[in-house]
């Protein structure tokens, strides 16, 4: 039995539940309880303004009925009587018709107004009858008190006699029965309602507010999940205006789902392109050079082909880039990318790996002069003028290139061997193209080695400054006497003895240590100028070479006013060298940088000068203080008049210009004597003395002094 009772219990909780999960979609819905309100709020409005007549239909009906009961009991009693009008006969009967009725006063009157009979609540002095003796069928009425009293009035023939009767009724019940009907009514109006908006309710969710719901989660549903859109179409749809909608909506389902899905694809597309491909110049990236570089090693490899690679270098780049900014560069590159990929022969494949770098690999068997004649064709191509910013400038290339000769080597070696004959040939300044050898790789871990054995030394205080003396001519005949040095870098190392800086400054040029391999160079040479101050020795001008890669930065000026307030050095004693190659690389911003230090008080001089491609209009606008004879025209006095007259003229340009001339590499009296008899300010070289270490020189210096 108690099974039973469990069992009678679960079923009961499950119709409950089934119940109230039918009606709970219904009572939750907004739509539903918006439209619901609204149908009741009407039919209450319409059951309302039906209610008020009736009302008060109602409550003048029961008037009428106390009204013609009134009459109908008085002429009862007025009949029984008609044998006699007499006041004694009527009075009792009155009265007696009080106690039995709802009539709480009555007066019987003649037509001139005097009263036969009265009994009871009949104050009618104010009531004004006189209608009913105009019109002897009229019945006048009226309601006081709040309408518990209920006056009429009305005439009536007794035996010929007529009168005027006048009765007060009691009509208080009639308030308790009006709210009653009233109540009554309401009860069954609000019945209606109820049925009527449930009725409608339903009606609506199943015919309109389901299939809404039904498309509104569909909606939802989708915009939640675009990619899957057309997974969530409503198969069921009613046979009316609703179904149209539905069949309108699953379209734009599937219209949306394979719009998101071609949007994906497209966006796979697009980033599988991006992954691959340089986003400057639209072409293959150095990660899609080695898969391709993978597939043709392969192919080749099994038919026993060659692949060969071209490592192509824009050696002119920074120039452009620095000088008519990056928005040129980019221009410059995209051009650049078009005339490599101009007559393009068949497996032929360009790429751009960084920066101003490009690589080219093609299959087949390919020769080296034919590798040759088409590294030739792309640096034609290359050096043809480019119109950027509405200035002309030239491209100049460097190319390195690499072949697999049929070995199965992998891509990364290929490409990295094109690279170090690409470095190679960068190296040299009259070489435009180069082959990849195997001495060159062994050249590479070389340079690796030194790199990592220079930063070393940079940071521990490896390095030494050794001192060349620069001596005035007009004192040579005497004594020679150091007006000035030259701070030449040496490097004692550990392994290697003493290195110069031939040795080790092109591997910081290449790996970006020359920056500040120069400023410890500077700081260096002031601290060796305060040292000799602090020995109260008179300090000669110390001379420092800039790299080009130094002179090229901006912030060169500002370095090198904090290296000096750092040391507290005199800036008079400090000359920076300039290189003319590197002086007329960007002559319009020589002009700002030496302006920039001329204003620290430092000395500025040109270095070989002779060897580059000075214009005289801008030598006169350097604001300099000595130009230095290369070394390569001194060697060769009096034995060369090329030379001779060189050197000569260059004496000449200075000493005209009002700038002091300094020859360098001075070995030999000869040589002193035609630059002494030149007018040569100063010179330095091995026939006064090799560059030395500070104590050293400062030995010399005692001497001097």
């Amino acid at each position: 039995m108690a099974i039973s009772r469990n069992a009678a219990s679960h079923t009961h909780a499950a119709v409950v539940g089934f119940r109230w999960n039918s009606w709970r979609p219904l009572l939750e819905c907004k739509l539903c309880r918006s439209i619901t309100f609204s149908v009741f709020l009407l039919i209450l409005a319409i059951e309302s303004i039906i209610l008020v007549p009736s009302a008060l239909n109602f409550y003048n009906n029961e008037l009428r009925r106390l009204e013609e009961k009134a009459v109908a009991t008085v002429g009862a009693v007025l009949a029984v009587e008609s044998g006699s009008l007499r006041p004694d006969h009527l009075q009792p009967r009155i009265s007696g018709l009080l106690r039995d009725t709802r009539i709480l006063g009555l007066s019987v009157l003649r037509r001139d107004g005097s009263i036969l009979a009265r009994a009871g609540d009949a104050d009618f002095d104010d009531f004004s009858f006189e209608e009913v003796l105009q019109d002897p069928h009229r019945v006048v009425q009226r309601r006081i008190r709040n309408g518990r009293c209920y006056d009429i009035a009305w005439s009536r023939n007794v035996n010929g006699t007529p009168l005027i009767l006048l009765a007060r009724m009691d009509s208080s019940a009639l308030n308790a029965a009006l709210l009653a009907f009233v109540l009554r009514i309401a009860g069954l109006v609000a019945l209606i309602v109820a049925v009527v908006t449930t009725g409608t309710m339903i009606v609506l969710h199943r015919s309109v507010l389901n299939p809404i719901l039904t498309l509104r989660r569909s909606m939802l549903a989708a915009a939640a999940k675009p990619g899957r859109a057309h997974d969530f179409r409503i198969r069921e749809r009613p046979s009316d205006e609703l179904g149209d909608v539905f069949e309108a909506h699953n379209r734009m389902l599937r219209s949306v789902a394979e719009s998101k899905l071609a949007d994906r694809l497209r966006a796979e597309e697009q980033a599988r392109f991006l992954v691959r491909h340089d986003t400057l110049t639209g072409l293959p990236n150095r990660a899609f050079l080695l898969e391709h570089l993978r597939q043709l090693l392969q192919a080749a490899c099994q038919r026993g082909e060659s692949v060969v690679v071209f490592a192509v270098n824009l050696a002119a780049f920074r120039a452009i880039n620095d000088g008519l900014g990056e928005a040129a560069g980019d221009q410059v590159l995209r051009e650049a990318a078009r005339r490599l990929n101009e007559g393009l022969q068949a497996r032929q494949f360009v790429a751009r790996l960084d920066g101003d770098n490009f690589a080219i690999a093609r299959a087949g068997a390919i020769q080296p002069p034919e590798s040759a004649a088409q590294a030739e064709q792309i640096l034609a191509r290359l050096s043809q003028p480019v119109e950027v910013s509405g200035a002309e400038v030239r491209l100049q290339a460097k190319i390195g290139i690499a072949y697999s000769k049929g070995d199965c080597v992998d891509p990364e070696t290929l490409l990295h061997d094109a690279n170090l004959a690409l470095s190679s040939a960068r190296r040299d300044a009259r070489t435009r193209y180069e082959f990849f050898a195997p001495s060159m790789a062994e050249e590479a871990r070389r340079r690796q080695e030194i790199e990592r054995e220079l930063k070393y030394a940079l940071e521990h205080e490896g390095l030494q400054l050794y001192y060349q003396p620069k001596v005035e001519l007009d004192s040579v005949a005497r004594q020679p006497y150091f007006v000035a040095c030259e701070a030449l870098m040496r490097w004692p190392h550990p392994r290697r003895g003493m290195l110069p800086p031939a040795q080790f400054i092109p591997v910081a040029e290449a790996t970006g240590l020359i920056l500040p391999l120069g400023d410890w160079a500077l700081r260096a040479a002031c601290a060796q100028i305060c040292s000799w101050q602090a020995e109260h020795r008179a300090p000669p001008r110390i001379a420092v070479n800039l790299s080009a890669e130094q002179f090229r930065d901006r912030d060169l000026p500002e370095r090198v006013g904090r290296i000096l307030q750092a040391c507290g050095t005199d800036p008079a004693l400090l000359e920076l060298e300039i290189t003319e190659s590197a002086a007329m690389e960007d002559a319009a911003n020589t002009v700002k940088t030496l302006s920039a230090l001329r204003k620290l008080g430092v000395q500025l001089a040109i270095d070989d000068f002779g060897t580059g491609y000075s214009s005289l209009s801008y030598l006169r606008k350097f604001d300099i203080d000595s130009i230095k004879i290369d070394k390569s025209f001194v060697d060769d006095i009096g034995r060369d008049p090329n030379a001779d007259a060189i050197c000569e003229a260059i004496i000449g340009l200075g000493r005209s210009l009002g700038k002091r001339v300094v020859a360098e590499g001075v070995e030999t009296d000869t040589q002193l004597e035609f630059l002494r008899g030149r007018g040569c300010h100063e010179a330095q070289g091995y026939l006064f003395g090799r560059p030395a270490p500070a104590a050293e020189f400062a030995a010399k210096l005692a001497r001097r002094d």
